[in-house]
Formats: structure tokens, sequence, C-alpha cells
């Protein structure tokens, strides 16, 4: 037997350094992920079909489960008519706004028009001053000479039916400015009234068209709970945690069954702490899957989580309280898969074996 060379050893030590070192980061501790959407109904009610079962394939917008919706059509059909109401209400309050806004020219036309016969009125009084003024004047001259007999008592009673109609005429000046005065003030009262009124109105339009506003809106609304009558798949995948029967009262946020999307898996493999120093977004991963022993899978490291498992549990460790006793923690790191097979489908859930070279 030939004694084994120091060249021979230094060699061998070599290779095993290096391909230990070449081996990358290992854990048995990761599983298959993939999206699971929770159909859940958005309106309470009775169950009337079910259109699925479980281990089905679907796609988004597939009919899975129909509720009675005999109600919700009631509850538009009542909102259709809100609706028409409404609007009507709007053509009424437009119609009121119109004729308040002509009475309120009308009334503005005949406070102009009082005005106007004040002022021609007025006018007239100052003629009729005019005239009194040199009817008196006439009078007081025959009246002188009818005390001196100097003029005829015809003459005399002449000047003095003069002088007493054009005192007449000046008073009916006075009162017929009166008058118009008077009715001046109730044509602005009126102005003032029918401007009112037209203010009403326009606020009853403004009012009556935020009233189709709503009935619109409410109708929206009643349509689009009734459309929740349908329930349909909120995404591509396969039907599994079916637990809804025909008949069944279910209620909004009950799960009915569950879809596991089969167009993307990817891995999460929980790592030692001490294992992630030198990983990397990026880093080549190599994953063997339980189900398939002799196939290994390629990916790559697609994000590292900010924080270990243990900080998003429900009751998260405290270090600071009780006797302290220290635990590696894991780290969850994302692998995402760069090549896929068909004839080795992945399903959420598989353990698997995870190597970040």
């Amino acid at each position: 037997m030939k004694p084994i060379s120091f060249t021979f050893l230094v060699g061998l030590a070599l290779t095993v350094l290096l391909t230990g070192c070449g081996s990358g980061e290992e854990t048995d501790n990761a599983q298959i992920q993939a999206d699971i959407s929770p159909v859940i109904p958005k309106i309470p009610g009775t169950v009337l079909a079910v259109k699925t079962d479980d281990n089905r394939p679907t796609k988004t917008g597939d009919t899975l489960v129909i509720l009675d919706d005999r109600e919700f059509a009631l509850r538009v059909q009542q909102a259709e008519v809100a609706f028409q109401q409404a609007e009507t209400n709007v053509t009424l309050a437009r119609k009121t706004a119109q004729t308040a806004s002509s009475s309120t020219g009308s009334a503005s036309s005949n406070a102009d028009a009082a005005s106007a016969g004040i002022t021609q009125a007025q006018a007239g009084i100052k003629i009729a001053e005019v005239r009194v003024l040199q009817s008196k004047q006439n009078f007081d001259r025959q009246a002188a000479l009818y005390a001196q007999q100097s003029t005829t008592k015809a003459t005399y009673d002449n000047t003095k039916a003069e002088y007493d109609a054009a005192e007449a005429q000046l008073n009916a000046a006075k009162q017929q400015v009166a008058v118009l005065q008077q009715q001046a003030s109730a044509a602005r009262k009126q102005v003032t009234t029918v401007s009112n009124q037209a203010g009403v109105a326009t606020e009853g339009i403004r009012l009556a068209e935020l009233a189709v506003k709503q009935a619109r809106t409410n109708l929206e609304m009643t349509r689009l709970q009734h459309s929740y009558c349908v329930i349909t798949a909120p995404a591509d995948g396969i039907i599994s945690s079916k637990s809804v029967q025909v008949g069944q009262e279910v209620s909004p946020g009950q799960t009915l069954m569950q879809v596991a999307g089969n167009s993307k898996v990817w891995v999460v493999a929980n790592f030692k702490e001490t294992q992630v120093g030198e990983m990397r977004v990026g880093q080549a991963a190599e994953v063997k899957v339980d189900a398939y022993p002799d196939k290994v899978f390629k990916g790559k490291v697609e994000s590292l989580s900010p924080a270990t498992g243990a900080r998003f549990s429900m009751l998260p460790p405290d270090n600071a309280t009780g006797n302290f006793v220290k635990v590696t923690q894991r780290i969850p790191i994302k692998i995402a898969f760069t090549e896929t097979d068909p004839n080795t489908p992945l399903r959420a859930g598989m353990s698997a074996e995870v190597t970040v070279n």
C-alpha cells in the first residue's frame, strides 16, 4: 500500500472546502404559496342555486352562487318611482319659477307706470297752481272794481267762478297725486313680494334638483345591491372549501368557498437569521418539492421580509420580560420560480426544500 502524498491531501481539502462554500444556504422550512381569494356575499339572502363544486376550475366573473332577489327587485322599483317623482318635481318647480318671474316683470311694469303717473300728476299740480294764481288775481281785480261799482255783477261772478274752478282743479290734482303715490307704494310692495316669491321658487328648483341627485344615487345603490344577488368568481383558479348549499341563509362577511389561484405560485422559505446575512434579491435558488422528489425547480430570491416571523405573530415575544432565553429567529424569504413545468403542477401548501446559492 502506497503512502498518501501531502499534495493529494491538500488538493482533497481544497476540493471539500470549495464544494462546501458553493453549496449555499438550505432550509426545509418552506411551503408553496398562491393567492387564495375568498368568495364572500355582500348582502344577506337565501341561496337559490350553486353553480359550481369543489375542485372545479373557474374564471373571473363566472357565476358561482345565486341569491333570492325578489326583495331587492322591489327596492329597485321603489327607487325608480322616487326618481321619476323627483324629476317631475323639478319640472313643476321650474314652471313655478317661470310664473313668478313673469309676475315680477308685470309688477315692475305697474310700479313704473305708477311712478310715471305721479310725475305727470305733479306737473298737472303746477299748471293748476298757475291757473289758481291767475284766476285769483283776476278775481281780486274784479272784486276791487265791483266794490267801486266800476264793473258789472256778471263779470264779478264769472271771475269768481273761474277762481273757484281753478282751486277745485288744484285740489283734484293733489288728490290724484296722493292716490297715485298710494298705488306706486302698493306696486313697490307687490314687486318685493313677487321678487321674494321668485327667490323662493328659484331655491325650490335647487332643492328639487338636489332631490333628483339623491333619488338617482338611491336608485344606483339599489341596483348595485340587486346585482350582488349574483355572486361571481373574484379571480381565476380552482374552487375549494365550498360550504354553501341551496336554501342556506347567508350574511355579509361569511366565506362560502375559496378560489385557489393556479396562475402564479411562489415559495416562502423561513431561513434562520444566521443564514440570511449574505442573501440578496436576485440570487439564484433551487427548490425541491416533496411531491416530486426527483424534480428540481429553478427560482430566484424575489424579496426578504423586513422582520422575523415572530414579529408578525398575534403575541410577539417580549424579551424584556421574564427570563431571557436566546432563540434563533427565522426570516421569511420569497422565492419566485423562473421556470415551470405543466406536468408537475404546484399547489399551495406543499412542503419544499430551498437552497439559495
